[in-house]
């Protein structure tokens, strides 16, 4: 005599994805055969879920108490393995997908991947993103038994590798859903990359591992199973000014600006675009403190209202937020006016750096400027040499070394200043930087200042 089994249970580790038919199995099978089975019918048939349809599960003659198994979460895996809730909320056979991490708070709400991983150089936003995933899981209270938190740096020995690998195996002990997040992974990704493909391909009982980079270069063996097996989200830094193919647009037309329209509906407050690049010139690109200076308003309007150009300057300090590259940017164009109003800004409250790090230190500044000067003014001669002789864009681009997203702004800086006036701006920087390292000069405040107005 023959009895009935669904042939997905059979084939349950290997992820087979087949209907609800039955196929035979000989009476003959050992006991242990059976028990194997009995036990992956009892663990799937354990939980509840989204509606199902009913599946046959016949191990023995009719007469048996196992003849048939009908529950939400054995039928959805007799249905299909691959990308469906089960007990832990996860999603086993997961497609991976690439997304910016802003889109984060509405994939919460789809079951989540084995991995996620978070890149980029913003830590303000990779911490959010951690936060969501954490309160997705557990609500606004992460058990700490349930949640590991790892650090890697450069000596990371392949033990701490194998004690990451021997957690993601563990279950919870107490039946939860576990969560490991590893800040600075690359040095683990980078320890053994063969091994990690070989864990990506497991199921984990219940735990998610979140990893935490500040770069993901995707050529990479390991970041192709990561983005196979899980999320990959992008935690750029948004750019506080118009991209530099757009050197007409209005100076709110930047993803900085569009970042705190986004920060400020959801805090239930209503700002218009120039009143928001208003609010970031004054406290300046950083994103922690944007956040926190949106929260303030928040409480100010009483939870909710409309952010005016007058609350802001209440509530702000004065002065407008720049930064070097943009003030290099100015002085070529030949605003005078606009040129020393930042020059005197960026003396005032200092220059952000691309690493986020405020330069207060007059010298430094006056250093940084004429290097950045420097640079830009070889790269105007080269477009003016290079269109004389008949060059096109595309020779222009690859004469000077740039990209075609930053042909318009330099073009613009090229006809703002013929060949003549680049020799002379080369001279008066050269002195300049004579002046500071003679220290027998003006200070370099004043020397900053009398290149602004050259």
């Amino acid at each position: 005599m023959t009895s009935g089994v669904a042939s997905v249970v059979t084939d349950y580790s290997g992820g087979t994805a087949v209907d609800s038919h039955h196929t035979s199995l000989p009476e003959t099978s050992s006991d242990s055969y059976r028990e194997s089975l009995y036990a992956t019918a009892a663990r799937l048939s354990q939980g509840s879920g989204a509606p199902h349809r009913a599946c046959r599960f016949a191990l023995e003659p009719v007469s048996s108490a196992w003849s048939t198994v009908s529950s939400p979460s054995f039928c959805r895996q007799l249905h299909y393995n691959a990308a469906q809730p089960q007990r832990n909320g996860l999603a086993r056979g997961f497609d991976g997908m690439k997304e910016k991490i802003e889109k984060l708070p509405d994939l919460l709400g789809d079951a989540l991947p084995p991995v996620i991983t978070i890149a980029g150089q913003e830590d303000f936003l990779k911490r959010e993103g951690v936060q969501d995933i954490l309160r997705s899981r557990y609500g606004d209270t992460t058990p700490p038994e349930e949640c590991v938190r790892l650090q890697g740096d450069k000596k990371l020995q392949e033990q701490q590798l194998t004690e990451l690998f021997d957690e993601l195996r563990t279950p919870s002990l107490f039946g939860g859903d576990r969560t490991i997040i590893v800040d600075n992974a690359t040095p683990y990704l980078k320890l053994d990359p063969d091994s990690w493909i070989t864990v990506l391909k497991e199921s984990w009982d219940g735990v998610l591992l979140v990893l935490v980079v500040d770069e993901l270069d995707g050529r990479t063996k390991v970041a192709k199973a990561l983005q196979k097996h899980g999320w990959l989200l992008q935690a750029a830094k948004p750019f506080h000014r118009p991209p530099p193919w757009q050197p007409n647009a209005p100076l709110w037309e930047n993803d900085l600006n569009r970042w705190v329209c986004r920060r400020a509906r959801k805090a239930s407050l209503k700002i218009d675009p120039p009143t928001a690049h208003l609010l970031q010139t004054r406290i300046g690109p950083s994103l922690a403190d944007l956040a926190g200076i949106l929260e303030r308003l928040t409480t100010v309007l009483g939870g909710k209202g409309t952010v005016t150009r007058e609350l802001i300057e209440k509530h702000t300090p004065d002065g407008e937020e720049s930064n070097l590259f943009e003030l290099v940017d100015t002085y070529l164009l030949g605003d005078r006016q606009r040129t020393l109003a930042l020059t005197r800004d960026v003396l005032h409250r200092g220059s952000v750096d691309s690493r986020g790090a405020r330069i207060t230190d007059a010298s430094s500044l006056l250093m940084q400027f004429i290097g950045a000067a420097l640079r830009r003014v070889r790269q105007l001669r080269v477009v003016h040499s290079t269109l004389d002789a008949g060059g096109d864009d595309q020779a222009v681009m690859q004469a000077a070394g740039i990209a075609r997203p930053f042909l318009p702004r330099i073009k613009q800086q090229a006809r703002a200043n013929t060949p003549t006036d680049l020799r002379s701006i080369i001279g008066d920087l050269r002195r300049a930087d004579g002046d500071l390292k003679s220290g027998r000069g003006p200070v370099a405040a004043e020397l900053l200042e009398r290149l602004a107005v050259r």
